[in-house]
């Protein structure tokens, strides 16, 4: 058996990156173009450069610090909500990017043996989330073939049709890797439908700025909808891991959220 037979059996079933998949493919080729992953060649602002250099001599910095992410972030991070995204009742919570953000949500919201629902094509972080979890029962459903818009009259039927109700439903606004935006009255609905089955829906921001033909980009608010944001694409950021979730209710979720936060890593942006 080895010690491959003595991992768990949730990361044995959890699916390969399709990066890995694609650097394994190529190994050995020559004059290939890879569109496994959008990375955005520029470079964070130059202020956050410059500040950077400052703060990393601050002895705090390389103390343990707030489990919910620096105060002095939080209160900018709110300051944005507000006027950017129209989110004023949220609060918000720091993250080491925006997929551990959606592990806590995963491990705070969903049980093994939940079921939950996603679109297709759907981000394979997401997927492999919910497999790395323990949440197998996952129901993808159909993209509109010329839009790629989720199918809300798929998501109605099954949040009606499946016992139990599904815990949550998630979509990425603008899709990754679709790109497409889903419109205001179309994520309304989709939000109406999670709050009558009684479900949650977490909205991934994550491409927010990526808003194309004079679009705005919207994001909802109410006690059931768990907003991710994150600073990889829009600033560069990526290999600097900070992303943030908003919750109405985070000081009813917040003990929940940081438990698995501080469980995960220790690290706080």
């Amino acid at each position: 058996m080895g010690s491959f037979g003595m991992l768990a059996k949730r990361a044995l079933l959890t699916d390969t990156p399709v990066m890995v998949q694609i650097q394994e493919l190529m190994r050995g080729v020559k004059d290939y173009v890879s569109l496994a992953q959008g990375v955005v060649y520029w470079q964070p602002p130059k202020q956050a450069l410059e500040k950077v250099q400052q703060l990393v001599w601050e002895p705090v910095i390389s103390r343990y610090g707030a489990d919910e992410g620096l105060p002095e972030l939080r209160e900018a991070l709110l300051k944005k909500l507000q006027q950017e995204n129209n989110l004023h009742r949220s609060s918000v919570m720091v993250t080491a990017g925006a997929n551990q953000a959606f592990v806590n949500i995963v491990l705070t919201l969903c049980d093994a043996g939940d079921s939950v629902v996603m679109f297709a094509p759907y981000y394979f972080n997401s997927y492999m989330s919910f497999q790395m979890t323990g949440v197998t029962d996952i129901l993808v459903g159909p993209g509109d073939p010329k839009t790629l818009h989720p199918d809300a009259d798929w998501l109605e039927r099954t949040l009606k049709d499946t016992k139990p109700t599904p815990k949550l439903v998630t979509v990425v606004n603008p899709g990754n890797p679709s790109g497409t935006y889903i419109p205001q009255p179309l994520l309304q609905r989709i939000s109406d439908l999670c709050r009558d089955a009684g479900c949650w829906l977490v909205v991934d921001n994550t491409y927010e700025y990526f808003m194309y033909d004079g679009l705005k980009h919207v994001c909802l608010e109410a006690d059931h909808i768990v907003n991710i944001f994150s600073f990889s694409k829009a600033y560069g950021m990526m290999g600097w891991r900070v992303g943030y979730v908003s919750d109405v209710m985070f000081d009813k979720n917040f003990k929940c959220f940081g438990q698995e936060k501080s469980s995960l890593c220790f690290c706080f942006a």
